[in-house]
């Protein structure tokens, strides 16, 4: 039957659809920014808009949860700039005892109230410097690509600062062209956009209208133009670091003859950047950075199959580092394990993107053992990448990544692409081919090859995907964990929308689905998860997962299925998290010596708790907990008996006492607890603290103090000493103190 449109319903219609019209104009006619007389002064926005404001921004438009309908709350934006600066002025307007805002460090912003601009400084459609600012002005910034989406790892310089008045809050941006690349010309045309973020309200508007019923967000920014030549100058950076560490530690790789190993670590190095033509820049780095501040978030890294990612911290690999992303990742940063000396040069020219990387690699030399070829070398490593855009956000690359060390060579060379072929549906694909050869030996080759289409809108989301990879590609350079694989993926979303709904945001059902077989057309394995979600207001969600899998491993067929419930909210601005639980049917990968792989009853949960009782103090707590249990009678041991049981907690306090300067305490617990008889996995206990005071000025610019104490459930018995297992947390293995500092000259 029919179903007959309500006077109401299409009224709303109408409404969209003038929205859309008025808004598609208004983003058509170039925004003029003006020259400003004087820097902008956050007082003079707390209690009224001075004459000289610049042009002024208003209407901004729900990006979500509505599509197009009027911001919740007013807010206003004033653009401008001089010689050296582009600034932004917001003028929001809200309870002040409703804004969430806490005084945290750069770039610890989610969660917060906060402004937004994007700048599109070569109005390539394709890609925009992100700009953040909470209340209190803390900074955090990316760059966004489409197609990749946001880089949060770039950092550049700029200032900001922010209020909260009697009616909201105001905050100021002052973005200097030193930190933007664009091209040189008499006039700049670029895209622009401002945003406001409320996350009581699950609320993102924007100016110009944005809507997610298109594919990409940049090509539907705004055309801007400033009148007048503008140069970022001289632009010269050094950015030198020290490096003081003191250091204790227990070699256990042989428990029969431990001994402790001392490493007193003065380390200096140097980081230099020289832009050209305001659109490139020459990055040089001796000794790099290791950024040995801080751990890695904790993983669940036992009894997996294949090798986990773990993210690029060092600050020299982490800049620029977009321009060498690719859909399958054939430059992983973190394979260069020891370099000495690098160059680096990234930029743009008309619809061409560029980036080239030079740098050796002194850990392969000192790891060989004496008479290997490769002793005492160091690895030539080489890395170059081109784009060219066309059409509207669109793009045709190449890369190429090569390694080499004493007669041995591993050379990748590629191609991909994107093809947007309308607002919703995007094309991609991805080429490439390995060599490696070592002297005296045939040379190995390998292929990959990688196709996309996806499709994104408000509502419906489709991708299918095929990867190919076979035997013998090899990549020293990439990410790719498996090879000899063809593998479909299938993945579709359908989320009705309730904009007028008191407390319901959204909800769907989702699907996603992936088959393998090797490249002689055996099936490796299959796996299904389909959920169903439900979204509310203050960022609450839920889902339910219902997991189906089977598997090929050590010549056996595994068929495996299982559950997962998930939970996440910021309903309080004082109390946030997310909580999973599920159980699974797992295979135990390290079975002991003399049984076979086999499938367990796996239960997990997973939880992360922030609590803030003050906007300068901050607890947090995450926790992994893993338990796998036979499924029948194995190894003389009955139905249900443990293999593993594993439990990983981090604790975390931090203290802000400005956007500056701030300490931090990090207690790391593992408690692996094994049967032998089972598992080949070792168990053991380890409890790690952490203790880091830092002020951090401005990326580039920083002081760390450290100290980091592990103890585990180890203890030295007998003349020699040999390593003995204890319940408790008897021995202290490793101690380090530090002290790290570095600071970013501008010329």
């Amino acid at each position: 039957m029919m179903q007959l449109t309500t006077p109401s319903r299409l009224r709303r219609n109408l409404l969209s659809a003038l929205i859309f019209v008025t808004a598609s104009a208004a983003a058509e006619d170039k925004l003029r920014i003006p020259r400003a007389s004087h820097a902008p002064v956050l007082s003079d926005y707390v209690s009224g808009i001075p004459a000289d404001a610049g042009v002024e921004v208003k209407g901004f438009r729900q990006f979500q949860p509505g599509d197009g309908q009027p911001a919740s709350l007013e807010t206003r934006a004033y653009l401008s700039y001089d010689d050296q600066n582009f600034y932004a002025v917001f003028v929001c307007k809200d309870d002040p005892k409703l804004v969430r805002a806490r005084i945290a460090r750069r770039e610890d912003l989610p969660g917060d109230d906060a402004v937004q601009l994007d700048l599109d400084t070569f109005h390539d459609k394709q890609r925009s410097f992100r700009f953040y600012a909470n209340p209190y002005g803390v900074q955090m910034d990316a760059k966004h690509t489409e197609g990749v989406g946001d880089d949060f790892n770039f950092d550049t310089q700029w200032t900001s600062d922010g209020k909260l008045t009697a009616d909201g809050y105001v905050v100021m941006m002052a973005i200097p062209f030193k930190s933007l690349r664009f091209r040189s010309a008499d006039v700049q045309d670029w895209g622009v956009s401002v945003g406001r973020i409320v996350p009581r309200l699950n609320e993102f508007s924007y100016w110009p209208y944005i809507t997610q019923r298109q594919e990409a967000f940049v090509p539907q920014m705004a055309a801007a133009e400033i009148a007048a030549p503008v140069s970022a100058g001289r632009n010269i950076q050094l950015n030198p670091y020290a490096y003081l560490g003191r250091s204790r530690a227990l070699d256990q790789s042989d428990p029969t003859r431990p001994g402790w190993q001392h490493d007193n670590k003065n380390q200096a190095g140097l980081d230099a950047k020289f832009v050209l033509a305001d659109a490139f820049a020459v990055d040089l780095t001796f000794n790099p950075d290791f950024s040995e501040v801080e751990s890695d978030e904790p993983q669940v890294i036992i009894d997996q199959r294949y090798e986990v990612q773990f993210p690029e911290k060092r600050p020299f690999f982490l800049e620029n580092s977009g321009f060498f992303a690719t859909p399958q990742q054939l430059f992983f940063s973190r394979r260069i394990i020891d370099p000495q000396l690098g160059a680096r040069i990234t930029g743009r020219t008309g619809d061409w993107s560029l980036g080239g990387l030079l740098m050796n690699d002194e850990a392969a030399g000192k790891l060989a053992a004496p008479g290997d070829p490769a002793y005492g070398k160091k690895a030539r490593i080489t890395v170059a990448r081109g784009q060219r855009d066309f059409d509207t956000d669109s793009n045709l690359g190449a890369m190429v990544t090569d390694r080499r060390i004493a007669g041995h060579a591993n050379t990748v060379a590629g191609a991909d692409l994107r093809w947007k072929l309308n607002e919703n549906w995007v094309a991609s694909g991805q080429a490439a081919s390995s060599r490696t050869s070592d002297s005296g030996t045939p040379d190995s080759t390998g292929s990959l090859a990688y196709a996309e289409l996806r499709r994104t809108d408000r509502s419906f989301n489709y991708a299918t995907t095929y990867l190919d990879v076979s035997r013998r590609f090899e990549s020293e350079l990439a990410f790719i964990p498996r090879t000899d694989i063809r593998q479909l993926g299938q993945e579709a979303s359908y989320m009705w929308n309730f904009t007028d709904a008191p407390w319901l945001v959204s909800t769907g059902p989702s699907i996603k689905a992936l088959y393998t077989k090797d490249h002689d057309g055996q099936l490796q394995d299959w796996s299904s998860d389909a959920w169903y979600t439900v979204k509310g207001l203050r960022a609450t969600t839920f889902e339910a997962h219902k997991l189906d899998a089977h598997e090929l491993y050590a010549g056996q067929r595994f068929h495996k299925n299982g559950y997962q419930l998930a939970a996440s909210t910021e309903w309080f601005d004082w109390l946030n998290g997310w909580v999973k639980v599920g159980q699974n049917d797992v295979i135990n990968y390290v079975p002991a010596a003399g049984t076979q792989a086999a499938l367990g009853d796996a239960r997990s949960v997973s939880a992360n708790i922030k609590f803030t009782p003050h906007p300068q103090f901050r607890v947090e707590q995450t926790l992994f907990w893993n338990d796998l249990r036979t499924k029948s009678g194995m190894a003389g041991v009955g139905a249900g008996t443990g293999v593993y049981r594993e439990l990983l907690s981090r604790t975390k306090f931090n203290y802000q006492y400005s956007r500056f300067l701030s300490a931090h305490l990090i207690l790391d617990y593992t408690n692996l607890r094994t049967n032998s008889q089972l598992t080949a996995l070792p168990g053991g206990k380890q409890l790690t603290a952490d203790l880091l005071f830092s002020y951090l000025l401005s990326p580039g610019t920083s002081l760390f103090a450290g100290y980091t104490d592990r103890q585990e459930n180890l203890q030295l018995v007998g003349n020699p000493a040999l390593l003995e297992r204890t319940r408790g947390l008897e021995l202290h293995t490793g101690r380090k103190a530090f002290v790290k500092l570095n600071y970013l000259f501008q010329l």
